[in-house]
């Protein structure tokens, strides 16, 4: 199934066709490459002239997987089940169980428990952890939001361009300058709907994917050290729940 975000901008462009199309203006009047490389350039010159591209090349890579991710997991099932081999096996048991785990935070947390670390360490280490890899999440999204500020002055500068290429060329009458203007406004109008249509959406997914992210670790983060001390299932639920989404 496709992601609403996906499904969103998709609906979102071709609104914009229908309502040119509705208009009776031509699609061709739109398509201008001249315009169009100006924009994708200049964003992207911009924004990487911006960041590192480590954080360029994250922010990629963290927004395909806001977009493709899969289900989130069941985290008061596994720690359910850790409960339940942990009363009966101890917390040594849960050694394997732990390098079987796919979630890289959980499987620090559940071996930091094996290893017998005391309360505090375990709550230092796993909560410096989730803030770091928060402020990397947070980044991707300001990459696109910071592309998406780019966008509409260069499709400005664009337009500008397109106008003083257009006074400078006055003698084809009115009808050639008719035209000539709004070429030269086809710039402004790539660079606001990439902006509003694309950009600010996937900054605004990848926000909303980094909360969820944020929750689910501290999440994590209290049912590990429930785990520890022996709190019975009711108090590990309830150290849970409130980072889960329902």
């Amino acid at each position: 199934m496709m992601h609403p975000t996906i499904l969103g901008i998709l609906a979102a462009i071709l609104s914009v066709f229908v309502a040119i199309l509705v208009e009776g203006a031509s699609l061709r009047s739109f398509l201008h490459l001249p315009a169009f490389l100006l924009i994708v350039g200049g964003t992207l010159g911009a924004t990487t002239a911006s960041f590192s591209l480590t954080q360029l090349i994250n922010a990629v890579r963290d927004v395909r997987e806001s977009l493709f991710d899969e289900e989130p997991i069941d985290i008061q099932s596994i720690f359910y089940k850790f409960w339940e081999k942990a009363r009966k096996e101890g917390l040594l048991s849960l050694e394997e169980d732990a390098k079987k785990l796919q979630n890289p935070f959980l499987q620090k947390g559940i071996q930091l428990i094996v290893d017998g670390s005391d309360p505090r360490t375990i709550e230092e280490i796993l909560w410096e952890s989730h803030e770091e890899q928060e402020k990397k999440d947070q980044r991707s999204a300001k990459v696109f939001e910071t592309a998406a500020g780019f966008s509409p002055t260069i499709g400005i500068i664009g337009t500008v361009l397109g106008l003083v290429s257009v006074l400078e060329n006055l003698e084809g009458g009115t009808k050639a300058l008719g035209q000539g203007i709004a070429t030269a406004f086809i710039a402004t109008f790539y660079g606001i709907s990439f902006a509003n249509l694309m950009l600010l959406p996937l900054s605004n997914q990848l926000k909303s994917y980094t909360k969820r992210k944020s929750n689910e670790r501290q999440a994590i983060l209290r049912g590990v050290l429930a785990l520890q001390a022996g709190e019975n299932r009711r108090i590990l639920a309830e150290r849970i729940s409130p980072f889960i989404e329902r």
